[in-house]
């Protein structure tokens, strides 16, 4: 695994947490502001731990790390597919929920083929 890809994947985090974590904290917030910051924190909490977890067991090998990235830019597509579904939904709860989704896992699914991309191998594999 490269070693900038933990930490850009932290920033996001700590990013998110911050942002989360004030929002929450505010008097008054609509349902779908409380549904976007309550998804927002939950995705937040995956993607630590997938950084602990990377942090405790590194993936050996580059191409063990460009197949799971191609794994999990397939679950973000499933990801992006449930948010547009929730968004859909007229309750504003459920609503801010798809919104936070479909943030998060257009993130990670841009971050995951980033990624493999930029640690192909120079003649296209």
């Amino acid at each position: 695994m490269p070693s900038t890809f933990l930490p850009m994947l932290l920033i996001w985090i700590t990013i998110w947490v911050a942002a989360a974590g004030v929002a929450l904290l505010r008097p008054g917030m609509g349902e779908l502001a409380r549904g976007f910051w309550a998804m927002t924190l939950f995705w937040v909490a995956i993607d630590a731990g997938i950084a602990a977890w990377s942090l405790f067991s590194p993936i050996e090998g580059l191409e063990a790390f460009r197949r799971i990235l191609l794994v999990n830019s397939g679950l973000d597509v499933v990801y992006l597919i449930v948010g547009v579904v929730l968004l859909l939904r007229t309750a504003p709860l459920v609503r801010g929920f798809g919104i936070a989704i479909l943030m998060q896992g257009g993130f990670l699914l841009v971050f995951d083929l980033a990624w493999w991309l930029a640690t192909g191998s120079p003649n296209g594999g």
